[in-house]
């Protein structure tokens, strides 16, 4: 009995924030991806839903992900993964222009606090309310790469089935930077 107690409130803990980490609060799913894809650290944005804003808060958690990355060395690249307020689409669907529109300004966003603000000279940006295409495919461009090793590690649920209990593995509002390091 006690040990459910516990249970219980570290799952409410992690629901809450209280467990929160400062910069590095990923999931398990979205650390292996981005180890899988060469990354050597891995953050997840939140946004407000249907909104495209970094909110002060977000601001300084980016801030001091990368400051961190910084002090471990010199920073190659950032790679921006951004949702809408939907998860990654099932295979032959498409997201909506409102969904792609919206992803695309979350990654404007965070592109231009990144190289503006904190000087980060490559950013390459990924739209994750689309899937890649047949040519993308067949050429393993990096989009393909990306978006495929997200959804392989889980880091890019479909379903709710997908998206764990109370939706806590869920990607929907987010954006994932990933660092490559020099």
């Amino acid at each position: 009995m006690k040990f459910h107690k516990i249970a219980i409130l570290i799952a409410l803990a992690s629901l809450s924030g209280w467990g929160a980490h400062s910069f590095a609060a990923t999931s398990d799913e979205t650390e292996t991806a981005s180890q899988a894809l060469g990354a050597k650290m891995a953050s997840e944005i939140k946004f407000d839903e249907g909104k495209a804003t970094l909110t002060p808060e977000s601001k300084n958690q980016i801030r001091d992900f990368v400051q961190s990355a910084r002090e471990k060395g010199k920073i190659d690249e950032i790679k921006v993964a951004a949702w809408a307020d939907r998860e990654y689409p099932v295979k032959d669907t498409k997201a909506s222009k409102v969904d792609i529109n919206l992803a695309d300004t979350r990654l404007k966003e965070l592109k231009t606090y990144l190289k503006h603000d904190l000087k980060v000279e490559k950013v390459d940006a990924y739209n994750m309310t689309e899937r890649p295409n047949a040519l993308q495919k067949f050429l393993k461009t990096p989009t393909a790469k990306v978006k495929d090793t997200m959804e392989a590690n889980g880091a890019a649920p479909k379903t709710s089935e997908e998206t764990g209990l109370f939706g806590t593995k869920a990607q929907s509002s987010k954006a994932v930077l990933m660092i490559y390091m020099q």
